[in-house]
């Protein structure tokens, strides 16, 4: 749906004609308020061009009259102004003179422009007008960002300027060349591709998609210049019906996903979010020829875009399109560019002060540095009264780096070992390609096998962010899954799953926990489920790492099931149990990141509650260290509220409330890190005797 605002000029009968109205209010004996409102009363939504077209008067005066008007999918601005000039030629007895100022306009001017139409009483329904769908933008689940883009006529040469200007990679400047190629038709018809749009933030990646937008409206690829930008996506998104009229108004124009998790998500919109990847599959599939789809995928941040680009990837066709990174050079021209989009001068001074490194930027370390510039010629040269206040100055905490966290992380020798040889084995592949030498790429898939609590996973997370930032793996993303994942009860579904799964992996690791549980002696679909892995293990052998885990003898069982799949692991590594030492040592670290320490006498109870835990089988490892914890912290929370409260309360500090004692060491351990083991037994529900597992 697109909208518009235009001005229509008319001359007036100084007579009545055929009984018709002249919007005279001399001739009429109305005022020219009532006269709106009667003109209202003939339009409205779906009020031409067989419901496809709605139309408002939303203020003027006589001879002139300021409309708004919603064309839907395949109504043209043209046979709109066509349609309101036969229907006042029908209507009024008046000389339609002019129709002008014809411009498109967001959601939000649409509405308001409407809204203000019905404070003035014109007879405006900004209500019929919500309903049609356009009542999206204050929903509290996604937030919507509109822009109208430039869609002035963009030559081929002039584009390809526009990117070298945004330094781009040559995946931006290969879809520029294919939207100008002379084999594509120059009608629109609907969208024969769609982008996922890969940039370190927002700003470079609406810088690429304001480009390509301009192009392709250029090639008649696009109605409208409209753009709506979704960000800030919760979990819950798919429960009311805004985001599909989003979609469904977008016709004919773009739409932008930002993948990202929210801050009030961070975690929740990972791989587990089902609901949200299957509800924008079936959005994206039911409206992606006539509404065209950009993916944002934001690196360090890339929420569910994963699993959403898996989905999809098999209906639609998805063109991928990174952001560019360029020498000092290019780097200071991109900067002055974003100093004159806002207006605003950077002298060649601040460029030498803001561009620190030689070797040159990405597009989004720019925007990242012309934001905190401009923030400061703000202060200095807008607001002068604020140059040489005091400001608020404290002491900046630096996180863990991954690599930092896992060398730190208790014991693990030989994957702490291993992970230092992929990445030199890195660093010289990429010293043989400079040298016009062929690198030595080589598998390398793994198997992890340890007990419970042994840190196999917190490792593999560790590891796929270590691996990106050190250029092993492009994305760096983690996709972590299991036998329900992947199994289904149908031929042929299985090993759609597993090509998804990879698929959402690509440029990652695949985490495929308990792997064991694939192989069973029901002849289920786990041995489709292998041989599946088998085979994408192969094809993606140079953009996927995939991870084995699970029980060491169970393990070694699933191995022997397949020697394809065992031929295809390049390292076997082993997350031995923890000794009561190194349990102490996981202890006293978990206590110390929750602000807690403990000392010598403590240590030695500590020692005494692993030393005798050790000796039990799948005592949890790590686990159990977490669990022996927060006893001790619920104890002393016992301790504190007797203490403190009260007639004789005294007042907490937080060095007391930090502070562990001996005697909340004395806690119940017995069966404390253990996984449970199913049993049979009877359950009483719903009035019925139910035999099921406990």
């Amino acid at each position: 749906m697109i909208l518009y605002k235009f001005e229509l000029k008319y001359e007036s009968k100084n007579e009545q004609d055929n009984n018709k109205e002249t919007l005279n209010p001399k001739v009429d004996g109305k005022n020219m308020k009532d006269i709106i409102c009667g003109v209202n009363e003939l339009m409205g939504t779906g009020c031409g061009l067989e419901g496809k077209l709605s139309m408002q008067v939303v203020g003027g005066k006589q001879g002139e009259l300021r409309l708004v008007m919603a064309c839907d999918e395949g109504i043209s601005l043209k046979e709109g102004l066509k349609w309101i000039r036969e229907h006042f030629k029908e209507n009024y007895a008046v000389k339609v003179k002019e129709l002008s100022g014809s411009e498109e306009i967001t959601v939000k001017e649409f509405l308001s422009l409407i809204e203000r139409g019905e404070c003035q009483s014109y007879g405006t329904r900004s209500w019929e007008y919500k309903n049609l769908g356009l009542d999206y933008l204050e929903n509290s689940n996604f937030r919507v960002q509109e822009e109208l883009h430039d869609v002035k006529k963009l030559t081929k040469a002039a584009a390809l300027t526009k990117a070298r200007r945004l330094m781009a990679d040559k995946t931006l400047i290969e879809e520029i060349e294919r939207i100008y190629s002379d084999e594509n038709g120059k009608n629109y018809c609907g969208n024969p591709v769609h982008y996922r749009i890969n940039a370190g933030n927002d700003g470079a990646a609406k810088a690429i998609i304001e480009l390509l937008v301009q192009a392709l409206a250029s090639n008649n690829r696009l109605l409208g210049k409209r753009l709506s930008y979704i960000y800030n996506i919760t979990e819950y998104c798919y429960a009311e019906p805004d985001l599909e009229n989003l979609f469904r108004t977008a016709e004919g124009e773009a739409l932008a996903i930002d993948m990202s998790e929210s801050a009030a998500d961070r975690g929740n919109l990972a791989s587990p979010c089902h609901e949200v990847v299957w509800f924008f599959k079936e959005l994206i599939n039911k409206y992606q020829l006539y509404t065209l789809c950009f993916f944002v995928n934001i690196y360090d941040n890339p929420g569910f875009s994963a699993n959403l680009i898996a989905e999809v990837s098999e209906d639609i066709h998805i063109i991928d399109i990174r952001e560019g990174k360029g020498d000092r050079e290019a780097s200071a021209e991109y900067l002055r560019d974003l100093a004159e989009s806002r207006k605003f001068e950077i002298t060649e001074e601040e460029l030498e002060s803001a561009l620190t490194k030689k070797s040159g930027y990405t597009a989004s370390q720019l925007h990242e540095i012309y934001d905190k510039f401009f923030g400061n010629a703000l202060k200095n040269r807008v607001y002068r009264a604020y140059a040489m206040s005091k400001r608020v100055e404290m002491q900046k905490v630096e996180g863990v780096k991954a690599y930092d966290e896992l060398k730190n992380m208790v014991g693990l020798s030989q994957i702490k070992e291993l992970t230092d040889q992929i990445i030199c084995t890195a660093k010289m592949n990429k010293t043989r390609k400079m040298l016009g030498m062929n690198d030595c790429k080589m598998s390398q898939h793994m198997v992890f096998t340890g007990n419970p609590g042994s840190a196999k996973t917190t490792v593999a997370r560790l590891l796929a962010e270590i691996l990106r930032n050190e250029g092993v793996l492009e994305s760096g993303v983690f996709i972590e899954c299991g036998r329900a994942d992947l199994v289904e009860q149908y031929v042929g579904w299985t090993a759609k799953n597993v090509v998804k799964k990879f698929r959402a992996a690509k440029g990652g690791i695949l985490f495929i926990d308990e792997a064991y549980a694939l192989v069973d002696e029901k002849n289920s679909f786990g041995e489709e489920a292998i041989n599946t892995i088998v085979q994408e293990m192969e094809n993606h052998r140079e953009d996927v790492i995939v991870i084995f885990a699970g029980y060491p003898d169970k393990m070694e069982k699933f191995l022997a099931q397949n020697e394809g799949l065992r031929s295809r692991i390049a390292f076997n590594l082993k997350f031995p149990d923890y000794n009561a030492d190194e349990m102490v040592e996981i202890f006293e670290l978990m206590a110390k990141s929750k602000g807690y320490s403990i000392n010598a006498e403590m240590k030695t109870k500590c020692r005494e509650i692993f030393a005798k835990a050790c000796k039990e089988p799948e005592f949890g490892n790590g686990r159990f260290a977490r669990n022996l914890l927060e006893k001790v912290i619920m104890k002393q929370s016992e301790r504190l509220v007797k203490t403190y409260t009260g007639k004789s309360s005294k007042k907490l500090s937080k060095k007391v409330v930090t502070t562990l004692k001996i005697e909340d060491f004395d806690v119940d351990m017995d069966n404390a890190g253990k996984p449970e083991k199913p049993a049979i037994g009877f359950l009483a529900g719903c009035g019925k005797i139910v035999l099921g597992v406990l």
